[in-house]
């Protein structure tokens, strides 16, 4: 049907639309009416019977009750009157038939037992089992069956008038269609007979009429409108065409097509000048292209060739051509394959260019990334010499001092300008580090050895160590209040006293005299799930975090300087006359470095001369108990005094070597200087071979040696003498520390070397030697 509507005029389709509606609206508004009225009838007469249910039953109760089946039968008797029922039963307590209606109907055609208590229907009748009851006693059960005649007659009744509406309903809108229909389909008409002609005569020029402005008349718009668009669509595309030729000539394009069942190549006028051929040089065989390709790039261009047929894909490839004066170009082709029905490869047609240019670009900016990644190199290279180079000249000036510090001929006010002389050294060294560390955060090789520690233990020693000192030169008073119930945070215990440093020596910086630092360390709790945990298996995280607030009341910091303080060498305001100095990595680094850690660091400050505060948060974590810590252990035995141990220092910086010596001898040491590993390694073999023991018990060593390294001296020595060592280096990058101690170094140091740092690693194995010999004994 639906094809063959399909093809009908529009008229009658017209007509059939109006008229199966409109039937079909009369149809679904009938069957809802029978519906309702089936549904309607059979939940009245369901309500009718239970009321007349309910009486018969309570009429009946004493019937029951005196077990009298006649009165019984007298009161269903009474139902005659109701014409809808068909038949009725009173049942006993033990479910027997007690009294039927009517009389003449066997017993038999009764339930033998009462049904569940309400009603259903079948397909005629009503049937509905309802308890006698008396003083909330069940005596019996009332049956009665209802017959749904009634309901079929009026079934009967609304079918006629339905099929009647119906016809008559046909019959009208067949009359007012007829009328109505021309006003849709004439102008539809017109607009086709328009389509027509144009599709024969290829004329855009015609036009459809209008008629209104309904529906219809806005297609006739937009028809006359597609006429008008793909008129001057024709004109663009005919320009356009004009315009691709240009294009494919100045973009030194050509295009191609080969048929793959002849064999032939077609060219357009772009692939002769692009190959460098001529009409005549080309004969439009497959052989000729390839002829015009270089010999080590034809078997590469034949299977790519090749493969676009079999695997049915897109080519795309590049290839060098020769030509005629032997120059070489390259080229790049991309092209489709194109099958007939049955799947089979007849053509491939496609683009060629002139790629030279780019690929001469490609390379010169892959020398240019070898260039910067060779100068990127040098450039870390030249960091590392430049940190050796600077650093060396400061250890023998810490280490005179750290000797006249603790020479108690030096007089009190020498010993001030001492502390000077070491402070300002110390800061020297620190900004070296800076710049180091800034270089391994840019190239992202700042590593972290972190360890669950108490942040308290790290802002003492912070404060004690590099701030008491300076404050107390401008009489700031410095407090710390800690708040804080859980204090532990799992870091890396030097990168974070590194931050601590930063922030309390630009407090002390900053700070005028007479002015306040106080810090403060308090938690703020997190809800459960919001803590982002730890990285490291066994650390078990808290739900609170540790806030480490640092203000002082110094100059304060600006609204729009305060963006911008924790980017590499910014200082803001205060970096405009450089009073203050420094170049301006503190702050960027220990971001870094609490960004690494999980944490951040933030600053607030209400504006000039208004005091500036910090805030550091780290996750903290649970304590680690200490292994062991229950465990008693004997005392050892403390050190004779006197010379506790032999030092060989190989220093090849003659001021560094004689202060180590002159500081290590005031320690109770012998030591003896070498200048280079041969040196070292004759002082290291006075005593007979055979005995397999060294001369010394530490080798102190620097790294760059005039004859060598002093890893490899440190290598050649641990062969053969049981000998600890630590290594200095004006070198202090993690692969340099790793590869000390790989070397067999205990300790490696970086320069400047710190006096008390050089005396705690002594110590440090001058105890483990001492266990050492201890075990034998105690074993």
């Amino acid at each position: 049907m639906a094809v063959s509507l399909r093809d009908l005029p529009i008229k009658r389709k017209l007509m059939l639309v109006i008229l199966l509606t409109s039937s079909f609206a009369l149809f679904l508004m009938g069957t809802a009416l029978i519906i309702y009225e089936r549904v309607t009838f059979r939940r009245a007469l369901a309500v009718n019977i239970g009321v007349l249910a309910q009486i018969v039953g309570s009429n009946s109760t004493a019937a029951l009750a005196f077990d009298d089946p006649k009165n019984a039968r007298e009161i269903l008797a009474a139902l005659a009157a109701e014409h809808q029922i068909t038949a009725a039963a009173i049942y006993d307590q033990k479910g027997r038939i007690f009294a039927s209606f009517p009389e003449r109907v066997p017993l038999g055609q009764f339930p033998e037992q009462p049904g569940v208590d309400g009603h259903r229907f079948d397909r005629a009748h009503l049937v509905m089992f309802q308890p006698i009851s008396q003083n909330g006693a069940r005596l019996g059960t009332i049956y009665l069956q209802a017959d749904l005649g009634q309901l079929y007659s009026r079934f009967s009744v609304y079918g006629g008038l339905l099929l009647l509406v119906i016809a008559c309903s046909f019959l009208g809108a067949m009359a007012i269609s007829a009328i109505l229909q021309q006003r849709i389909s004439l102008p539809i008409l017109e607009l086709a007979k328009v389509a027509t002609a144009v599709s024969e005569r290829h004329d855009y020029s015609v036009r459809g009429t209008k008629h209104g402005a309904d529906e219809i008349g806005q297609l006739t718009d937009a028809f006359n409108e597609m006429l008008a668009r793909i008129g001057e669509s024709n004109a663009a595309l005919a320009a356009s065409e004009e315009r691709l030729r240009l294009a494919l000539e100045g973009s030194q394009t050509g295009t191609w097509d080969w048929n793959l069942l002849t064999n032939r190549v077609t060219w357009d006028d772009y692939m002769y000048p692009l190959f460098s051929r001529t009409r005549a040089e080309f004969d439009g065989t497959m052989d000729s292209v390839i002829t015009v390709i270089h010999p080590d790039d034809r078997s590469t261009l034949k299977r790519a060739l090749r493969q676009a047929v079999e695997e049915k894909r897109d080519l795309d490839i590049g290839f060098r051509i020769v030509d005629a004066d032997g120059s070489v170009r390259y080229m790049a082709s991309r092209g489709r394959v194109f099958f007939d029905s049955n799947g089979k490869a007849i053509r491939m047609s496609g683009v060629s260019m002139d790629v030279t240019r780019s690929k001469q670009i490609e390379q010169d900016l892959s020398n240019a990334k070898e260039a910067a990644e060779a100068a990127n190199v040098e450039k870390d290279q030249f960091l590392a010499i430049v940190s050796h180079e600077l650093r060396t000249p400061l250890t023998p000036v810490l280490a005179t001092i750290a000797m006249l510090e603790n020479d108690e001929a030096v007089p009190p006010h020498v010993n001030r300008e001492l502390e000077m002389i070491r402070r300002n050294i110390e800061v020297e060294a620190r900004l070296i580090d800076d710049l180091l560390d800034i270089n391994r955060i840019v190239r992202g090789k700042l590593d972290l050895h972190r360890q669950v520690v108490d942040v308290r233990a790290l802002l003492e020693h912070a404060m004690q160590n590099y701030c008491a000192g300076a404050a107390a030169l401008k009489n700031i008073r410095v407090s710390m209040e800690i708040t804080a119930s859980e204090t532990h945070v799992f870091v890396d215990s030097s990168r974070m006293t590194q931050v601590f440093w930063n922030l309390l020596q630009n407090a002390c910086k900053f700070t005028p005299q007479g002015g306040t630092i106080a810090v403060r360390v308090y938690n703020e709790f997190r809800r459960l799930g919001g803590s982002k945990g730890t990285a490291a298996e066994g650390i078990e995280p808290s739900l609170a975090e540790v806030i480490v607030e640092i203000s002082d009341t110094g100059m304060g910091i600006s609204s729009d300087t305060l963006p911008r303080i924790f980017n590499a060498f910014e200082q803001g305001v205060r970096s405009r006359n450089r009073s203050f100095g420094g170049l301006g990595l503190g702050l960027a680094i220990s971001r870094a470095i609490m960004e690494l850690h999980g944490g951040s660091i933030t600053a607030a400050s209400e504006g000039k001369d208004k005091g500036t505060k910090f805030f550091i948060r780290l996750h903290s974590v649970k304590p680690v108990p200490i292994r062991g810590a229950d465990k008693r252990s004997t005392p050892r035995p403390e050190r004779i005094p006197g010379p506790s141990l032999r030092v060989l220092v190989v220093e090849d910086h003659p001021d560094t070597a004689e202060q180590f010596a002159r500081l290590l001898k005031r320690a109770g040491h012998e030591v003896i200087c070498a200048g280079s590993i041969r040196e070292a390694q004759t002082y290291a073999m006075v005593t007979p071979a055979q005995n397999r023991t060294c001369a010394f018990d530490i080798l102190i060593s620097d790294l760059d040696l005039p004859d060598g390294s002093g890893r490899d001296l440190m290598r050649n020595l641990a062969k053969r003498y049981p000998i600890r060592g630590i290594a200095l280096s004006g070198h202090g990058m993690k692969e340099d520390i790793q590869n000390s101690l790989a070397a067999g170094f205990s300790h490696h140091i970086t320069k400047p070397v710190n006096w008390q740092e050089l005396k705690t690693a002594i110590e440090k194995i001058a105890e483990e030697t001492l266990q050492n010999e201890e075990q034998p004994a105690s074993s």
